[in-house]
C-alpha cells in the first residue's frame, strides 16, 4: 500500500510539472509572438459587452433631470416646420397692417397666461424623452442579443463608434416601433402633446385688431406652413439619437482605455488592437 502511495505522489507530481512546463511554453509563446488571434465568438462578445455598459451609462445620463435639456448635443430642438412658424411670427404681417407678433401675444394670453409656447415645447419634449429614457434599456438590451458575426471584425477595426453605428443601422426601425409608445406617453404627462395642439391651434386663431368686434383676421391668412400632425413621432427619433449619440461616446471612451472597464473580455478585444 505504502508503495502504491509512493508511486502515486510521484506520478501526480510529474503531472503538475508537466502541466507547468506547458503552461511556461505556452506564455513564453505568447510572449514571442504575441496574444493568441481573436476569435469572432471572443469579438462579438467584446462588442455585446462594450455595447451593454455604453447603454447602461447613456440611459442612466439622459434619465438624469436636465439629461436631455441640459445637455446640448442630445437636447431636442424644435422641427423645422415649426422653427419656421416661430420666425413667421416675428417677421410677417396681416395685410400689411397687423404684426402677427401682436396676434401671437393677444393667442397666448388667452390661451396659455401669456408664456411662450415655442418655449415650452422644447421644456416639455425634452423632459418626455428624459421621462421615457429608462424605459429603452430593455428594448435597446434586446436588440443586441441578436447581433450576428457578420461584419464583426469590421466593426472592431471601425472607427470610435463602428459598434453604435452598425447597432443604430441594424435597429433603428424595430427600437422606434417600441419606443414609440413610451415616448407618446411621458410626452403625454410633461404637456408637450397639448402644447403642441395649442401651437398648431394658432394658425386658426381669429384676432379682432379693432378690439370692438368689427372684424377679425387670423393666421392662416398670410402663412404658408406645414406643421407635422404629431409630435411624438419627432420626439421619439431625436429621444433615440440622443442615446445613441450618448452611447457612441461611451464606445469611444472604451475603446481609448479598454483596461478601464473591469471586464475580461473587453481587455481581450479592445486591449489586443
Amino acid at each position: 500500500m505504502k508503495l502504491i502511495m509512493k508511486v502515486f505522489r510521484n506520478l501526480l507530481m510529474l503531472v503538475m510539472i508537466a502541466a507547468s512546463a506547458t503552461l511556461v511554453s505556452c506564455e513564453l509563446f505568447e510572449d514571442a509572438v504575441g496574444p493568441l488571434p481573436l476569435s469572432e465568438s471572443e469579438i462579438i462578445q467584446g462588442l455585446k459587452e462594450a455595447l451593454s455598459i455604453g447603454l447602461d451609462n447613456s440611459v442612466v445620463s439622459a434619465s438624469d433631470p436636465g439629461g436631455y435639456l441640459q445637455n446640448e448635443a442630445i437636447k431636442i430642438l424644435l422641427p423645422e416646420e415649426v422653427t419656421d412658424l416661430q420666425s413667421k411670427i416675428q417677421t410677417e404681417n396681416i395685410a400689411g397692417v397687423v404684426p402677427l407678433s401682436v396676434v401671437y401675444d393677444a393667442y397666448i394670453t388667452l390661451e396659455n397666461d401669456g408664456n411662450d409656447l415655442f418655449d415650452e415645447l422644447i421644456t416639455a419634449m425634452n423632459k418626455g424623452a428624459e421621462n421615457a429614457a429608462d424605459k429603452a434599456l430593455p428594448i435597446f438590451g434586446n436588440a443586441i442579443t441578436s447581433m450576428s458575426f457578420d461584419d464583426a471584425r469590421g466593426i472592431l477595426n471601425g472607427n470610435n463608434t463602428a459598434a453604435t453605428d452598425y447597432f443604430y443601422d441594424e435597429t433603428n426601425v424595430a427600437l422606434f416601433e417600441a419606443f414609440n409608445p413610451d415616448v407618446k406617453t411621458a410626452l403625454d404627462g410633461t404637456g408637450a402633446i397639448q402644447i403642441y395642439t395649442d401651437v398648431v391651434g394658432f394658425l386658426n386663431f381669429e384676432y379682432d385688431p379693432t378690439g370692438l368686434g368689427l372684424s377679425t383676421v387670423s393666421p392662416e391668412d398670410v402663412l404658408n406652413v406645414n406643421l407635422p400632425e404629431s409630435i411624438d413621432e419627432y420626439a421619439t427619433n431625436r429621444a433615440i439619437d440622443g442615446l445613441f449619440h450618448l452611447v457612441g461616446e461611451e464606445e469611444r471612451k472604451i475603446r481609448d482605455d479598454p483596461f478601464a472597464w473591469g471586464s475580461a473580455i473587453i481587455e481581450r478585444v479592445f486591449g489586443s488592437k
